[in-house]
């Protein structure tokens, strides 16, 4: 026979109910000789003072861990606290222990929150370690800024598109090194002539079409406009470099598994990078690669009832690690000779090609946990990478043998071996 008593887990914990200026406090403690728990609540400041006062009051009681929900950005201080304190601190989702409408107060919430500790009644978030915390905005501040600079990109082409001027429909890349050149002297006010001058010879089958698209001029402010997006877009590129600087030295230890993840395709440097950010080095918290896949949010949704599969949407996850896993599938899909591309073309005939790219980030987020976890770089199964190198360095091959007289070539264009 079984009981429906619960289980104490940690018999001294804590609740934290955290605020931006304030953290609500509550120990419970429970005992063999005492059946029921003692229960005691303090308001503390959410300063440096205020968070030492709170983990010395802990202290005095004893508290083995404590829980707090993962409130904005507001949890990190007191999350840290706790760290240094040695208390275990357990990060849980808001919406797991929810409170009932109606008897929601930060005193009541508290007092929930440290019976769920006690009991163990939530499960714990994932937290990467403190290295990785201070990295994280570092990675999102970069994506940000790059955000910011294609919006300025999109700006620029409808300046120039509004005043006439089509030169993104004659140019591949708008701000390559030849259409910087024209940008920058059309925001001058330059004439057509001086334009073209200073184009280079890899667009000399264009200059026709270029002459017609500089007939119009940009009136004044059109002109005004564009030499400040121009020199906003030159600003977000020289921050982004400076903020990848940063991100290169932080990751500096961790440069194994950045390499190790390059070798997948579509995945680049500043890719690489992100993800180690996002999952950190040790992958120890992850029992296997579907619960990191499904903590990503790039898994199927689970929903049944009355013995059938319903359709459901992908789950909640990281948003971040989700769109850079995207941003890899979409690079990957486009690599001739890869098993990623004939898993998206297979499948985005059935589902759509949106659909298709999630699970194609969801394979690909599979087999980067593997990667992960043996050290051993990337091999495609479709790939024979012998005979990649072979094609490869076959050239350079016969050159060093007939350079050593060991291969001859025949008057007859056929070639012979001399062995020694």
């Amino acid at each position: 026979m079984t009981s429906d008593t619960l289980h104490v887990v940690h018999p001294r914990a804590a609740g934290l109910d955290v605020h931006k200026m304030r953290v609500t406090a509550t120990v419970r403690l429970c005992s063999a000789q005492s059946g029921a728990p003692r229960v005691q609540t303090k308001t503390f400041n959410a300063f440096a003072e205020g968070l030492g006062e709170m983990v010395g009051w802990l202290g005095e009681h004893q508290v083995q861990a404590a829980t707090l929900e993962a409130t904005g950005i507001y949890w990190v201080a007191p999350f840290e606290a706790l760290e240094d304190a040695g208390i275990v601190a357990y990060l849980v989702h808001a919406q797991h222990v929810k409170q009932l409408k109606g008897r929601k107060t930060d005193v009541s919430d508290s007092m929930w929150l440290a019976r769920v500790c006690q009991f163990g009644l939530a499960r714990a978030s994932y937290v990467p370690s403190r290295e990785f915390r201070r990295l994280r905005p570092l990675s999102r501040y970069r994506r940000q800024l790059i955000a910011d600079r294609s919006r300025i990109r999109n700006r620029v082409q409808k300046v120039i598109d509004r005043g006439g001027v089509r030169i993104g429909g004659v140019l591949s890349e708008l701000f390559g090194v030849n259409g910087r050149r024209v940008l920058d002297r059309v925001a001058r006010g330059c004439p057509k002539e001086e334009i073209l001058a200073s184009l280079d010879a890899r667009v000399a089958r264009k200059l026709a079409a270029l002459d017609k698209a500089l007939a119009f001029d940009l009136d004044p402010n059109s002109r005004w406009l564009l030499r400040d997006l121009l020199e906003a877009y030159d600003s977000l590129t020289e921050r982004v470099a400076m903020v990848g600087r940063e991100i290169e030295a932080g990751v500096k230890p961790f440069d194994d598994q950045v390499r190790l993840l390059e070798t997948v395709p579509g995945v680049d440097r500043a890719s690489a990078c992100a993800i180690v950010i996002e999952i950190g080095a040790d992958l120890s918290a992850f029992a296997q690669a579907k619960h990191l896949a499904a903590w990503a949010g790039v898994c199927p949704g689970n929903r049944e009832s009355a013995g059938k599969r319903c359709q459901a949407p992908t789950r909640q996850g990281s948003k971040v690690l989700r769109s850079v896993l995207v941003e890899c599938a979409h690079g990957a899909v486009r690599t001739h000779d890869c098993q990623f591309r004939g898993y998206h073309q297979a499948l985005s005939v059935r589902r759509g090609y949106r659909r298709a790219i999630v699970a194609t980030a969801h394979k690909m987020l599979r087999v980067m946990f593997a990667i992960l976890r043996d050290a051993t770089p990337y091999r495609d199964p479709f790939t024979d990478y012998e005979a990649m190198m072979v094609k490869r360095n076959a050239p350079r091959w016969v050159r060093m043998l007939q350079h050593h007289g060991v291969l001859q070539r025949m008057a007859d264009g056929t070639m012979r071996i001399h062995f020694a």
